[in-house]
């Protein structure tokens, strides 16, 4: 549809599947990297709604785990049903996604998180959708949010849809990433044709990834939540919200979608691209706040005057500055204080 500006970016290649290869209808490919506490309830999501290795693959692609082995696991759970492959040093999590497709074989293809999981009836149902959608070149579907407990932190409201299919899919994804990665299902071919996911970007990589499918073809969304996305402290997400990179990510890819965009659909949404991301910069401020996080609440409270220079931005920045120093200067008194008393004992 949009391959001439899909070009413009080098996107890394997808080779097609040999003839001689056995095509079953999915590939259930899962990366993993140190999550393999995880794994176990993701492959048993997987596992209990297997249907035969002629109809669906199963491997789980680790990233070279330093801290477990998720080989074992495999091992344990899988009892043989399911491949393992060990990239021969670590090549970071957008390689292996990559790495995941093209080792996949199937005409469908599903990236599941080591550490996310999937409902009973999640391949049946997107199954069933793809039948309804034969031209889909994007499934997807509200995801649930989870904590390391499997608890319930918020479940994602259903996309506008007309009898399955996205309303203003291009509109919504260009500026705001409504899909979760164990939500997602792309046909293979499409892969081969628009590449595989953009290496240079870290947290957004998914988020690019999916608008370009729906650039180049029709999304169809499920009608109600079948994957679990889980979030954790010791998820990258986590880690990039404490720098704010998670923010610099998400402007990046704004701005990568728009180029992509037709130029009538990108001048609409030109003013008002930094919205959502702005919303979420002042939340992210608040909370680190809150948690008395007070280098990474000015961040983003930087972020936000940075993203939409406006007198609110303005007080929020002055507010989160005078935080940081007030109480940055405490800590740092306090350590100092303490570190004095110590040598004071010692001596």
């Amino acid at each position: 549809m949009q391959l001439k500006q899909i070009k413009k970016i080098k996107y890394p290649q997808i080779y097609s599947v040999p003839e001689e290869v056995h095509r079953p209808f999915w590939s259930v490919m899962i990366p993993t990297y140190n999550c393999a506490n995880y794994l176990a309830q993701t492959l048993e999501s997987v596992l209990s709604q297997d249907l035969g290795s002629e109809h669906m693959q199963i491997e789980v692609i680790d990233d070279c785990s330093t801290k477990d082995d998720p080989e074992a696991v495999v091992r344990e759970i899988g009892k043989g049903r399911v491949s393992f492959y060990r990239q021969p040093q670590n090549v970071g999590a957008i390689r292996n996604f990559n790495t995941c497709i093209q080792r996949s074989v199937g005409q469908f293809v599903h990236i599941l998180h080591g550490d996310d999981f999937v409902a009973p009836n999640f391949y049946s149902s997107y199954e069933s959708l793809i039948q309804s959608h034969p031209d889909v070149t994007l499934i997807i579907s509200p995801a649930i949010f989870v904590n390391e407990k499997n608890e319930q932190i918020r479940i994602e409201p259903l996309l506008s849809n007309i009898d399955g299919v996205v309303v203003d899919f291009l509109k919504i994804e260009a500026v705001r990433n409504v899909i979760q990665t164990p939500a997602a299902v792309v046909p293979r071919k499409v892969y081969e044709q628009i590449g595989g996911f953009y290496e240079p970007r870290f947290h957004t990589a998914d988020w690019e990834m999916w608008f370009r499918a729906g650039l180049y073809g029709k999304v169809v969304t499920l009608d109600r939540q079948v994957a679990y996305y889980r979030i954790h402290s010791g998820s990258d997400t986590s880690r990039l919200i404490l720098t704010g990179k998670n923010i610099q990510e998400c402007k990046d890819a704004i701005d990568m979608c728009m180029r992509q965009l037709p130029e009538k659909l990108r001048e609409e949404l030109n003013d008002n691209k930094y919205s959502e991301i702005t919303e979420l910069a002042r939340f992210l401020h608040l909370d680190l706040a809150k948690k008395k996080l007070w280098k990474s609440s000015l961040i983003h409270a930087s972020w936000s005057l940075r993203l939409e220079p406006s007198k609110s931005s303005v007080k929020v920045y002055l507010i989160a500055l005078a935080r940081y120093v007030l109480y940055g200067a405490l800590n740092f008194d306090m350590k100092f204080l303490k570190l004095k008393q110590n040598i004071s004992d010692a001596n």
